[in-house]
């Protein structure tokens, strides 16, 4: 599946938060036993705060985001989400196989953490040969060594 990544504005917002609630929804319920509006206004508040997000888009439609925050010593991927209706169909494996690639080109580590509850993106990012380095009580953290 062809796509691009476009630097995401002020403007997106709106967008941005709905995809989280619909992304999110189900994993909240997993992990939190409900919806919790405050938690999601802090975590989606603290992800624009970081910045850094592009809008993925297939077909010129927005489908997700992709946040990568890149330091000198390591590459993160902050939060990756992708619209359901486009999930299990290839979308995400691309892009993560590319910013491994974009990490080897750097010689940098690619680290990112995920809901231990989200089994289909642990079992993704494991089949791509991310390694679990900690474990909280809510979230697997991984590094993908690239160097």
């Amino acid at each position: 599946m062809t796509y691009s990544l476009i630097q995401s504005e002020v403007k997106d917002h709106p967008w941005l938060d709905a995809l989280r609630r619909e992304v999110y929804k189900d994993l909240f319920d997993l992990t939190w036993g409900r919806w919790d509006e405050a938690r999601h206004q802090r975590h989606f508040s603290a992800c624009l705060d970081r910045g850094a997000i592009q809008i993925i888009k297939v077909a010129d439609s927005p489908v997700g985001m992709l946040q990568l925050l890149e330091s000198e010593v390591a590459i993160e991927i902050g939060e990756i989400q992708i619209l359901p209706a486009y999930q299990r169909q290839g979308l995400g494996t691309k892009i993560l196989t590319d910013v491994i690639h974009h990490a080897q080109k750097h010689a940098k580590p690619l680290k990112l953490s995920t809901g231990l509850r989200n089994v289909g993106a642990l079992e993704l990012y494991k089949k791509l040969g991310f390694r679990e380095i900690e474990r909280s009580e809510t979230h697997v953290h991984m590094v993908h060594f690239t160097v």
